[in-house]
């Protein structure tokens, strides 16, 4: 610009010299410097003009860091292309330019600008290097991205497939939650492949918590607290021996959290049983406690035309259109007795044998079934009778040591194992609370407790049904 302004006033300068001369003859020397002087006006407006479109360049700018020099526009689309056709070619995923790229204007020599070899090497090191995905949210939250909307759609439809029949006919499948494909700008990285993501959907996701150990807690203890197995906690925790667990040890837990939940609706005409009710009566006839059932109740059934709203294959909800009653159901009556109950007659309940600790439970304990629980406390801790009933067995016997199993005469038996002391006889009648042994460490036992079992007819049941601790 200032180059043009001096030209411009040595131009104005000669127009006013020819124009005092124009009344005079110009003799041959002024004649020829007069043109010389024309000639060199025009030929430094052609050079400046020249030398200024030489130098204009722009500077490609992010976040205030240069990437490169270039002479054109042109130049940085030239090398943002080469880019996005190398990451097409290596991973199959569309480049996503980032918008906070800026064009500055400026003026550069050519050696000063960057070669696009420098570019593509420059938008790789400094980009962000996103490329387009799809991201699946559920409920807001992204689950997953996946390389494309086609694989989006078929793990969720994959996922519906699970809880359709082909042989029904729907009115509804979706999702319970509110799930949404979105197009998203993600590192290469991040995508994950179909079958990972079909399986963290259904399968939920793994959600560490650390869990540390307090006196008097068992592998059994802590997998009941967390609604898990023992062999859920092995799993989680390699090289641990569950039977050994210390105070302050810290155990991973996992946690099974699911994320998708399928929701189906189709319509039904079906017939199903109307459950009886039930009236209860008293009876002296009958001890406190006891009852006896004296009509047997009969179930009605009726006709239904409606909509079943079932939840990953499991009933939720229904919607009735239309019901028939095809037949009422029947009352069922049940006696219960008012007669005082001797002390030595079952109750039908039972309460805790000892104050022990629960230091095993009832299932699968080191590759055998467990069919009690295991009650630590020291040895002479009194045992009580968990009900009125008959002593049946009371002596050593095999792996249980010292043994005490009383008949309750109304189906089930208890047993009382490894005891130290038996306070009873085979056929004395005791009562409820009644101290029967004294914990011990007899038979195949690794310390002072009580193994204590319950049977119905003969089968063991898990003692926890009855009794807490």
């Amino acid at each position: 610009m200032e180059i043009n302004q001096r030209i411009l006033r040595v131009y104005k300068e000669l127009v006013n010299r020819i124009t005092q001369l124009s009344g005079k003859k110009l003799d041959k020397k002024v004649f020829t410097y007069t043109a010389v002087g024309l000639v060199l006006i025009i030929l430094g407006v052609i050079l400046n003009s020249s030398i200024n479109a030489s130098l204009r360049a722009y500077e490609v700018q992010m976040d205030g860091s240069v990437l490169a020099t270039i002479r054109s526009e042109e130049d940085f689309e030239e090398a943002i292309e080469e880019v996005k056709e190398e990451i097409l070619a290596l991973y199959g995923h569309e480049f996503v330019v980032p918008t906070n790229i800026t064009l500055v204007e400026t003026k550069a020599k050519q050696e000063d600008l960057t070669d696009i070899n420098t570019i593509i090497y420059n938008i790789k090191r400094q980009l962000d290097m996103k490329v387009k995905a799809i991201s699946i949210k559920v409920d807001g939250q992204v689950v997953a991205y996946v390389k494309d909307q086609a694989t989006a759609d078929k793990i969720l439809e994959d996922i519906k497939g699970l809880y359709i029949s082909e042989d029904k006919e729907y009115d509804f499948i979706g999702f319970r939650e509110n799930v949404v494909l979105e197009e998203a700008a993600v590192e290469i990285k991040d995508i994950r492949n179909k079958e990972d993501v079909y399986q963290l959907i259904t399968q939920g996701t793994d959600e560490e918590q650390i869990h540390e150990v307090a006196a008097g807690e068992s592998a059994w203890v802590i997998a009941r607290k967390y609604d898990l197995s023992v062999e859920d906690i092995e799993a989680a925790n390699p090289g641990i021996n569950p039977e050994r667990l210390q105070i302050g040890q810290k155990l991973s837990l996992i946690v099974p959290k699911p994320y998708i939940t399928v929701q189906t609706k189709e319509y039904v005409e079906l017939i199903e049983a109307i459950p009886f009710e039930t009236e209860r009566v008293e009876t002296d006839s009958l001890y406190r406690g006891d009852q006896r059932i004296t009509v047997q109740g009969i179930e009605g059934e009726r006709e239904i035309k409606g909509y079943l709203i079932k939840e990953n294959g499991v009933l939720a909800d229904r919607d009735i259109l239309e019901e028939i009653i095809l037949s009422e159901p029947k009352t069922r009556v049940i006696a219960e007795g008012t007669k005082p109950r001797p002390a030595t007659v079952a109750t039908g309940t039972f309460a805790n044998p000892t104050r022990g600790r629960l230091t095993s439970g009832f299932g699968t304990r080191w590759g055998r079934r467990h069919e009690g629980i295991d009650l630590a406390a020291p040895t002479g801790t009194s045992i009580t009778a968990a009900d009125a009933g008959r002593v049946s067995f009371a002596g050593y016997q095999g792996s249980y040591g010292n043994l005490v199993i009383i008949d309750h005469e109304n189906g089930y038996q208890t047993y009382y194992a490894h005891c130290s002391r038996i306070l009873v006889k085979v056929g004395t009648r005791v009562f409820k609370g009644q101290e029967i042994a004294k914990v011990g460490s007899t038979g195949n036992s690794t310390g002072p407790h009580l193994h204590f079992e319950v049977r119905r007819n003969g089968v063991p049941v898990n003692p926890l049904q009855f009794v807490r601790y």
